[in-house]
């Protein structure tokens, strides 16, 4: 399997068809609909590629899911299936949203449940050393395209004692993530992407004890009630971001950052 990562205007200008998926749909599903559809790429929809706005969701939603929806919408008939995850690997929003394209699309939805791969992968990524955002970007990659044994050895030879900890999902704006130090670790729901068990609970709430975390929430998200509650177990700083990161919060993650020791 092949992931597209061109812009929404690159592809459109290039009119390369794609499947569209969210989340992480379980492999045997991805599997099926890369063999009805010989050659064609996967696209990844919870990437913000400046796909037009549409009037379908409300102002007050959360953006990852407006991601999905918008560029669904936006890609038109070079769409040809979406694997949509919308079981507790997700979320409501994202089960409501698939349903909507359903209802709107001309094209198969196909609605998924992900209870997790038979065997347990390891957190490479989550805690080597390397920057933030490339590092979550990779673990979403991955579920089309797997770690090279070339990036698993790089990984593997660069593991890290953790400074710092970032825990949730891979946030909008990504570059939330070039706040934080190259030693940082990575939980929540990236991590158990990453292990590739997204619906287990408990590893999604796993932080170690004593480690300076930020704990994030995608505004308009039912997570922040994990993310808030966390933080104040582990004395950690919980942070809320709807659209765009206001100078405020982006002062308070650097404020966290530098007086738990690290270095931006």
């Amino acid at each position: 399997m092949r992931l597209e990562r061109r812009s929404l205007e690159e592809l459109r200008a290039a009119g390369t068809p794609v499947i569209g998926f969210w989340g992480m749909p379980p492999q045997h599903l991805l599997r099926r609909v890369a063999a009805a559809h010989p050659g064609v790429p996967f696209y990844d929809l919870d990437v913000d590629y400046g796909a037009p706005r549409t009037a379908v969701l409300p102002d007050a939603y959360c953006h990852i899911i407006r991601n999905c929806v918008d560029n669904a919408l936006g890609l038109g008939p070079q769409l040809v299936c979406l694997a949509a995850a919308t079981g507790d690997e997700k979320c409501d929003a994202a089960r409501f949203a698939a349903r909507l394209l359903k209802d709107t699309l001309h094209v198969p939805v196909l609605a998924s449940e992900n209870t997790g791969e038979p065997v347990r992968g390891e957190p490479l990524l989550c805690q080597s050393l390397g920057r933030v955002k490339h590092r979550a970007v990779r673990i979403m990659e991955s579920v089309i395209e797997p770690l090279s044994d070339e990036e698993r050895a790089h990984a593997q030879q660069h593991q890290c004692q953790p400074t710092h900890g970032f825990w949730g999902t891979p946030p909008h704006p990504i570059g939330v993530l070039d706040l934080f130090p190259e030693t940082t670790h990575i939980f929540g729901w990236t991590r158990v992407v990453e292990l590739g068990q997204p619906a287990d609970l408990d590893a999604e709430m796993y932080v170690p004890d004593g480690l300076p975390t930020v704990f994030f929430a995608q505004g308009f998200c039912p997570k922040a009630l994990l993310a808030r509650s966390l933080a104040a177990q582990h004395r950690g700083m919980f942070v809320d971001v709807h659209d765009t990161l206001n100078a405020a919060t982006r002062a308070k993650i650097e404020a966290f950052i530098r007086l738990t020791g690290g270095s931006l």
